[in-house]
């Protein structure tokens, strides 16, 4: 995280890449979100379980054990791009919108993500139905989380502004 934040500075201060066409379309998604539009509702929904496919597929591959410190590594560069962005647009209330931002749906992301990755990595057998049904709920839980208390975090830091 701390390689991709040096990063974005560098590419947001050389002018290699304008930073205020990334944040609007960054807000015109949160615009979207908390005017709850169902193509919002249905593309988070479809971006998340593509995205938990994706770390199946990669936890399932033989190289599972460089594919895995390969997502950590992206997450890792995505947040710090995404703070540097909406630190250089917002200053320093940019961080309490990063956090915003993030909170509380990365937590049920994040933890159906990492269920999956100890299950390949540790090896241990787990009843399917019960497994998948616990990925499902917390991607689920997460996805009402990101459209719902999200959309409310977000509508009152806009308020604000």
């Amino acid at each position: 995280m701390a390689l991709a934040t040096v990063g974005a500075n560098r590419v947001f201060a050389s002018g290699l890449v304008d930073y205020r066409i990334l944040y609007q379309y960054l807000q015109r998604g949160w615009q979207s979100l908390a005017q709850k539009d169902f193509s919002c509702v249905l593309r988070i929904l479809l971006v998340r379980f593509l995205e938990t496919a994706v770390v199946e597929f990669l936890c399932r591959n033989r190289l599972h054990k460089m594919f895995v410190p390969l997502l950590l590594v992206w997450a890792g560069c995505s947040a710090g791009f995404s703070l540097v962005l909406m630190t250089w647009y917002q200053g320093a209330m940019g961080l309490v919108l990063f956090l915003a931002s993030n909170f509380p749906h990365q937590l049920f992301y994040g933890a159906a993500w990492g269920i999956l990755i100890f299950k390949c990595l540790s090896g241990y057998e787990v009843r399917r139905r019960r497994f998948w049904g616990a990925v499902a709920a917390l991607l689920l839980f997460g996805v009402l989380a990101e459209v719902h208390v999200n959309a409310l975090l977000l509508s009152c830091f806009m308020k604000i502004q």
